[in-house]
């Protein structure tokens, strides 16, 4: 499911979520990107718990959303079982719909797995509000090739997969996401992805706590 998002939709003008209170409300949005085997879903707990910020990864939006047995649900699994990709403004519009849920009830919202292309992040952007800060963990190739097998090994005991595999998909990732850093480039953040994971936590919550403190919004 991890290629259930396209990049390449037509930029909607409108999604089926009223933000209002959300772009005038002061929720942060954090956006985490790495690639696969960067550590992101560790970390994205971690910042979460740190700030009570609620955490969502894409990919589980749209398993939790074919799980509910909505009307959407059954158009959505119908479309995965197809092999055809999640629109992008169904997939702004699962995330948009989760943080004005949570508008009273976390501080705000860090995510991963998106956006994917720059057309996300515009569509994003006018639709709902810009992110407050871009984290990117930075992993050379090498050492993300290594993390991903030797999670594959650990996880069934042989490889699943090559390394020519995984280097492809490394190569994918860093493909469309380079539009996406230049996009947010003033509001990048790139944090040192190959220190110890308690490290890369306190890397990441300087960065956000530094960025808070410079606006003066306060998290």
């Amino acid at each position: 499911m991890g290629n259930c998002i396209r990049g390449s939709d037509p930029i909607p003008t409108t999604i089926n979520v009223d933000t209002e209170r959300l772009r005038n409300t002061h929720f942060p949005i954090v956006f985490l990107l790495g690639a696969p085997g960067a550590g992101k879903r560790t970390l994205l707990v971690r910042l979460a718990a740190k700030y009570d910020f609620l955490h969502l990864v894409s990919t589980d939006l749209i398993r939790e959303e074919i799980s509910s047995r909505s009307e959407r649900a059954f158009t959505l699994a119908r479309m995965m079982s197809q092999g055809q990709l999640v629109p992008t403004d169904i997939l702004i519009e699962l995330l948009a719909t989760k943080m004005m849920e949570n508008l009273r009830k976390k501080k705000g919202v860090v995510i991963s797995g998106f956006p994917r292309k720059k057309e996300q992040c515009i569509t994003f952007d006018r639709t709902v509000k810009p992110p407050d800060i871009v984290l990117y963990l930075n992993v050379r190739n090498s050492v993300l090739s290594d993390r991903i097998m030797g999670r594959l090994v650990t996880t069934t005991e042989r490889a699943v997969t090559s390394y020519d595999n995984v280097k492809k998909q490394i190569t994918r990732f860093h493909k469309r996401t380079r539009p996406v850093m230049k996009y947010y480039k003033d509001r990048l953040i790139t944090i040192d992805g190959e220190s110890d994971a308690i490290t890369v936590f306190e890397d990441a919550c300087k960065a956000i706590d530094n960025y808070f403190l410079r606006t003066g919004r306060g998290v």
